[in-house]
């Protein structure tokens, strides 16, 4: 039942130009972003004395500052796939649909965010060039940029959770965007007030329930269990919150 949900679903994206433009646009961005770290870089070891080069990491200036754009560039791009997946439905009433066959919430619930990250693995597909250019300089070393796709693909997870409860929570497809933005840019907010409270217990949960301190760490390759589970726990929750604003129907 869930495959047949996300055929539906991802069939719906892609009969609509919403996809390809959402993906044409996410690709120039990242393009123009990737192209600008290379020549920033290429002029900072050009002004750099020979003996200095070595000190100036291509990893650090280009890799990493590139994902962590991206990153950056799904706090518009994940609410603008999430906002309708269910207020559209609500508005046109057609949920009643699902209620009446018997498809349960959850199964309804994974097929929406299965085909959001179907749109989103085919956006970062696009941007399997840049790892053509990065090898071609001499980084060959492949944990690096599987631990960089890996980092955004689990934040893209977490915030198309938090999407589809926005979009669960309300009819108007503009409310449910918002909410979703304003939603990941508290989590990056939490880790920041972590890092300037001086009461370590304090900074240490603001720290651990903010994403951000998450996605650095698995992005330059230390993947600990510890943020596994934050992942898995905040997909999970939001899954769990999604389907009992669903189901206020029954009330």
């Amino acid at each position: 039942m869930i495959w047949t949900l996300w055929k539906k679903e991802s069939q719906s994206y892609f009969a609509s130009p919403l996809a390809y433009v959402l993906i044409g646009l996410f690709s120039l961005i990242s393009g123009i972003m990737f192209f600008n770290l290379l020549v920033t870089y290429s002029d900072g070891i050009q002004a750099l004395p020979q003996n200095m080069t070595q000190t100036v990491s291509f990893v650090e200036e280009v890799v990493l500052r590139l994902f962590a754009n991206i990153n950056f560039l799904f706090l518009v791009f994940i609410p603008l796939i999430t906002m309708r997946l269910f207020s559209e439905e609500k508005r046109q009433e057609t949920l009643e649909l699902y209620w009446m066959s018997p498809v349960r919430d959850w199964q309804v619930i994974v097929a929406k965010g299965l085909a959001a990250m179907t749109l989103i693995l085919c956006m970062l597909t696009m941007t399997m060039i840049f790892p053509m250019i990065i090898w071609g300089v001499g980084i060959h070393d492949t944990s690096v940029l599987f631990a960089a796709y890996l980092s955004v693909i689990l934040n893209a997870m977490a915030y198309i959770s938090l999407g589809l409860f926005c979009s669960s929570i309300s009819g108007n497809q503009i409310i449910a965007g918002l909410l979703s933005i304003l939603g990941i840019m508290f989590l990056w907010m939490i880790t920041w007030g972590g890092n300037l409270n001086s009461n370590f217990l304090i900074a240490e949960i603001f720290t651990y329930v903010g994403i951000t301190s998450h996605f650095e760490r698995v992005l330059r390759g230390v993947i600990g269990t510890q943020d596994i589970i934050y992942y898995m726990t905040f997909t999970f929750f939001f899954g769990f919150l999604t389907a009992k604003s669903l189901d206020r129907r029954n009330w």
